[in-house]
């Protein structure tokens, strides 16, 4: 009389053991979907609205002073910028630290030039008795704490992105899971075709 202990474990035990190990689509869509340039600029938008992510609510709320950290005028240069040198040719691109350290240069110059030349409009000085009409004086002492975390909240995010575009690092990698994934073989028919990219190039 068989045991039911050894039952189990012969049953067990004609398992497959190559079965393939995979992380679950969704789960590799929202890691996608939270590193993807236009995700990380939309967050930026909301936070310079002085907004926050509620996980328990599901949604972007003010936060509890119900001030921005920058007013519309700034808000907008800032996402229109940034939406310029944050896309997906930023992090696929292939560049070298020296080119990443000009690029890093030329991003904190705009934003300083624009900060300096701007502070009325940016509401970094007190207005102006033109400021209505948009005659701007940029008179004042400017409230260069705020002026220098914005600038550094946009100036790490710009880098982070620009960062995975290091040596065509994220592309490498991408290109080498898209291949890696095509030539998983699950059966025997599948074996004998050639992958999406050997096609490609004639393989």
């Amino acid at each position: 009389m068989e045991h039911p202990v050894d039952n189990q474990f012969n049953q067990s035990s004609s398992m497959p053991m190559n079965m393939p190990m995979y992380t679950p689509e969704t789960a590799i869509s929202n890691i996608v979907g939270q590193i993807d340039p236009n995700t990380i600029v939309d967050n930026l938008n909301h936070s310079l609205k002085g907004e926050f992510y509620d996980k328990e609510r599901g949604m972007w709320v003010m936060n509890p002073s119900k001030e921005p950290l920058v007013n519309d005028a700034c808000r907008g240069f800032i996402i229109s910028y940034v939406t310029g040198i944050m896309n997906n040719n930023s992090t696929m691109g292939t560049i070298s630290e020296k080119q990443l350290g000009f690029l890093m240069e030329s991003v904190i110059e705009d934003l300083g030039k624009e900060f300096v030349c701007n502070l009325e409009k940016f509401g970094f000085v007190s207005p102006g008795p033109g400021y209505t009409k948009n005659v701007f004086e940029n008179k004042g002492t400017p409230d260069s704490s705020r002026m220098s975390s914005v600038s550094n909240m946009i100036i790490r995010a710009v880098f982070s992105c620009y960062t995975r575009s290091l040596n065509g690092m994220e592309s490498r990698k991408m290109w080498s899971s898209l291949n890696m994934t095509d030539n998983l073989n699950y059966g025997p028919q599948q074996e004998q075709s050639s992958s999406w990219m050997g096609k490609m190039f004639g393989r």
